[in-house]
């Protein structure tokens, strides 16, 4: 029991600079702590005092104690529906549907190959597709057909 505490906390403050998709360095300066602390924290390495709770929440924009264990719940789970709590109504029906619909659902499963395809969902890709492939600025590719038929 123990170990177990600071693993559930340093899990929920990695949830939650995901969230917020913080780097190390860029989590570092805003909770004006070590990125190696603030690794060792998320690992659960390493035990943290109140000042620092403190300063990781503010860091992380959040309430410090969403970070601890509480009613029964682990902090990600916190973590996570205050999240939920604070998003649209549509998505938070969409969350509820893509959770409860069952995996081998066929409108579940075209909403999940819609979701990996749409470009425009504010990710970056970590390859081009093959339409952004090659360099900028040059010609588009031949056809085969000549001008005039």
């Amino acid at each position: 029991m123990g170990d177990a505490l600071p693993k559930e906390v340093g899990r929920a403050i990695r949830v939650l600079r995901l969230l917020h998709g913080l780097s190390y360095a860029e989590f570092a300066e805003k909770a004006r702590l070590s990125a190696t602390y603030l690794r060792q924290v998320e690992r659960g390495e390493r035990d943290l005092g109140l000042g620092a709770l403190a300063l990781i929440a503010q860091g992380l924009n959040c309430d410090a104690r969403l970070l601890l264990p509480g009613d029964g719940r682990s902090p990600v789970s916190a973590v996570v529906a205050d999240r939920f709590d604070r998003a649209p109504e549509a998505l938070q029906e969409a969350l509820l549907f893509l959770l409860i619909e069952p995996d081998d659902s066929q409108k579940k499963k075209a909403i999940l190959a819609l979701i990996n395809d749409d470009p425009e969902r504010g990710r970056p890709r970590s390859r081009p597709r093959p339409e952004e492939r090659g360099s900028r600025g040059s010609a588009p590719p031949s056809s085969s057909r000549k001008p005039g038929r």
